[in-house]
């Protein structure tokens, strides 16, 4: 893996969804064959191969500071950690940029997201508390299987390890999601996921995969190696006949949902 070392020039930035996003890195080592980052990435830079690089944004609290006492001073709104990074890579341990960021945030009393895979975020559990419910920790979670685990997700926590971390903070108080994303035919069990995750969450998200380019690519590829047969279910579930197989899916989710009497919100 390349690490860069990079100053930024900027940190925040607004959302099309509303409130900010914050990426104190760039790239992942995470190695998803499913995230969506594969098809942004060789836009932005054809010659980039997603996982293979990590730019360390070194004066990224410095920046944000900056920004939330200037410009966006007066405008505070929700901060997402983070889109185009997971922002307990495992690259966070030694460097503590989102930590660091997170004191800012705290500092100033700004709302926010995160969303991770990674077990690291348990060490800032003191930091959560200080937001008074103004944070929302959340974890992926495409599968409960640790062999499906390992070959969609090679490089994050393990699902036990995430599973219990959604228990601690929970337990403390601290508001807590899954995002169930992407749902993929035969190695996501929704009502296996519901399950595990009762108690243990406020509430779930759930969406598709993104079939743009690269990202259907990895999936592809994952399937030709391991589960060919699988193959033809795919295209026709994620290509051919997608709005019915949505529409399905949509009526599961909403039985599971009153079932476990966990919230939901759909992003398909």
């Amino acid at each position: 893996m390349q690490i860069r070392f990079v100053q930024a020039k900027s940190i925040l930035n607004r959302s099309k969804l509303g409130g900010y996003t914050l990426n104190p890195y760039t790239g992942c080592p995470h190695g998803c064959v499913y995230c969506y980052n594969q098809h942004f990435i060789k836009i932005i830079n054809p010659d980039e191969v997603w996982g293979d690089f990590l730019e360390i944004k070194i004066n990224a609290p410095d920046i944000l500071e900056k920004e939330i006492t200037g410009k966006y001073k007066g405008k505070k709104d929700r901060v997402f950690f983070s889109t185009i990074t997971d922002p307990y890579n495992p690259f966070e341990k030694q460097h503590q940029l989102t930590k660091r960021c997170l004191e800012v945030l705290a500092k100033y009393k700004w709302p926010v997201d995160i969303l991770t895979k990674s077990d690291l975020a348990l060490r800032d559990l003191d930091l959560f508390k200080q937001f008074d419910k103004k944070i929302a920790v959340g974890f992926t979670i495409t599968t409960i299987n640790p062999q499906f685990q390992m070959l969609l997700e090679p490089g994050a926590s393990l699902i036990e390890k995430r599973l219990a971390a959604l228990k601690m903070l929970k337990k403390q108080g601290i508001i807590t999601y899954a995002f169930i994303g992407p749902i993929l035919p035969y190695f996501t069990n929704l009502k296996q996921i519901f399950e595990a995750l009762q108690d243990k969450v406020d509430y779930l998200l759930l969406d598709t995969l993104n079939t743009k380019g690269e990202n259907w690519k990895g999936v592809e590829k994952l399937l030709k190696t391991h589960y060919p047969q699988l193959l033809k279910e795919y295209r026709e579930k994620l290509f051919t006949n997608r709005p019915e197989y949505e529409q399905e899916l949509e009526k599961e989710i909403k039985f599971l949902s009153q079932t476990f009497k966990i919230p939901t919100k759909i992003l398909f």
